[in-house]
């Protein structure tokens, strides 16, 4: 059998990672069976069994684990050293590698990579759709952005930016025509809500008034805003949404914004960024295009995204 090379001791960490070949194959780029052939040339070099197989299940051996404690180290640390090195040329060129929530990448960032590629033609840019905060290092994101509904790992982090986005409340026509129109939070009580999968409450601020609270029992929960608004279209409740996400609904007329005096909370995103000495200018040209799409505003590198 040929002799592991150090391709077959990453793909060896990503399994352990992965918790098993499936997953851990997705997180190397290599398919399953390259995986198993790599992982079986590990064993062979170190005479000894790192998994226990069966038909639905893999499990790392303790030998196994103690070998992926000291090689992970020296592979993020690899890691670094190409990035780094990668940031100290200015070109924008090369693959620029993005996790976001669905709501986010198709509604939010699309105006920024059409501009941020258009500019540079010797960029491609990968955009993985998950609700997860990945492992930034490990699965080799430039950027990752995580809802603050999400907990927030801080570990190999060096950098957060918040964006904001404003949300409102919409109905169908239909539903307002059936209940009347709804003028003041307090008619919330006699309405049905679309919420995410925690919401309790949702906030109301007035210009003159004094902000408000409303306790919620959605009828519908769950964290994607594309089925919150799908749900709001059969009529099925009022929702908060951001405003750009419900903008095209709006326009058509197949959804209404309701309680139009008032505002709510903003939607928060954290753009994070993996540590290291250097910038990729890659990043830094994506940075400036998303403050330029967005309309940088506000202290401590906070984005809010324009009205519509």
């Amino acid at each position: 059998m040929k002799a592991a090379d150090w391709k077959d001791w990453e793909i060896f960490c990503r399994v352990v990672e992965g918790q098993g070949f499936t997953k851990g194959a997705a997180l190397a780029g290599v398919q399953k069976s390259s995986a198993s052939t790599a992982v079986s040339r590990v064993e062979a070099s170190v005479r000894a069994r790192l998994f226990e197989r069966n038909t639905r299940h893999v499990r790392v051996t303790q030998q196994g684990r103690l070998l992926y404690e000291k090689l992970a180290p020296l592979f993020e640390a690899l890691v670094d050293v190409t990035r780094d090195a990668e940031a100290a040329s200015e070109e924008v060129r090369g693959t620029l590698k993005i996790a976001t929530p669905y709501e986010i990448g198709v509604q939010q960032l699309s105006p920024c990579l059409s501009q941020l590629m258009q500019t540079y033609p010797d960029l491609q840019v990968q955009v993985d759709v998950t609700w997860e905060q990945p492992d930034l290092v490990r699965q080799g994101y430039d950027l990752a952005f995580v809802m603050t509904n999400t907990a927030l790992r801080d570990s190999g982090i060096t950098c957060k930016r918040v964006v904001l986005w404003e949300r409102a409340f919409f109905a169908s026509p239909e539903l307002i025509a059936r209940l009347g129109c709804p003028t003041r939070p307090g008619d919330l009580n006699d309405w049905p809500t679309i919420g995410s999968d925690d919401e309790t409450l949702w906030e109301f601020f007035h210009d003159i008034d004094a902000p408000e609270d409303v306790q919620i029992t959605p009828r519908m929960r769950t964290c994607s805003a594309e089925l919150r608004m799908r749900a709001a279209l059969h009529g099925l409740g009022i929702a908060r949404l951001t405003q750009q996400f419900a903008a095209d609904e709006v326009a058509r007329g197949r959804l209404t914004r309701v309680f139009p005096a008032f505002r709510s909370t903003p939607l928060k995103v954290y753009a994070l960024m993996p540590a290291r000495k250097n910038m990729p200018a890659a990043v830094r040209a994506f940075l400036a295009t998303l403050e330029s799409t967005l309309d940088l505003a506000g202290p401590n590198g906070t984005l809010r995204a324009p009205r519509p």
